[in-house]
């Protein structure tokens, strides 16, 4: 850029002014630091994003830490109408602290995205985090509820039981347990999903 004006400078015929030029120079000095400004504002807006998930994750991961808690009291309450709730218990305190461990992760990712934030976008890393938490919590949800209906099922089924004929010629309590062995054996089975420790 300084060749083209110093060849303008030394033709005779296409002297600019002082003033021009430093009009020229305002002009491109004020456009870079609107760029500059731009660009500042994104990045904090992102950085923002990172901080609200955080915090989100946060929630996330003491709400699950509660609802194990719960069950673990809920346990004691029905161990002796319900023996698989002990293992059931467990699977819940796993999922906590799987919960848990996520949330560091995710503190972790908060703090690298914060490093690079004046670099790059990490857009598509943080939705892959909401939908993932989104889907656990579904999955959890779920869980709960498979929970509550088989205590429900049970509680309703072991009167009938007691006044029967001690439940041997009705198959439907064995068919239950047996599919419900089934669903943890495959809960049981399922691959684990945090592979950064």
């Amino acid at each position: 850029m300084d060749s083209p004006k110093n060849a303008e400078n030394e033709d005779p015929g296409r002297l600019i002014t002082p003033q021009e030029a430093c009009n020229r120079i305002a002009k491109v000095v004020q456009e870079a630091v609107r760029k500059m400004e731009l660009v500042a504002e994104e990045k904090m807006r992102l950085y923002k994003k990172a901080r609200l998930a955080v915090e989100a994750c946060d929630r996330e991961v003491e709400e699950k830490v509660r609802e194990a808690q719960e069950i673990k009291a809920e346990r004691l309450r029905k161990k002796q109408q319900v023996e698989e709730l002990e293992s059931i218990v467990r699977l819940k305190q796993a999922e906590a602290e799987m919960f848990q461990l996520k949330a560091s992760e995710a503190r972790q990712e908060a703090e690298r995205l914060q490093s690079i934030a004046l670099a790059k976008s990490e857009r598509a890393e943080q939705d892959y985090a909401s939908l993932y938490l989104k889907r656990r919590l579904e999955e959890a949800e779920a869980e709960k509820q498979f929970l509550f209906e088989k205590i429900k099922l049970q509680d309703n089924q072991r009167p009938s039981q007691a006044s029967g004929s001690g439940g041997a010629g009705d198959p439907a309590p064995t068919m239950m347990l047996s599919k419900i062995q089934d669903l943890l054996k495959n809960v049981r089975s399922m691959p684990p999903k945090s592979e950064g420790h």
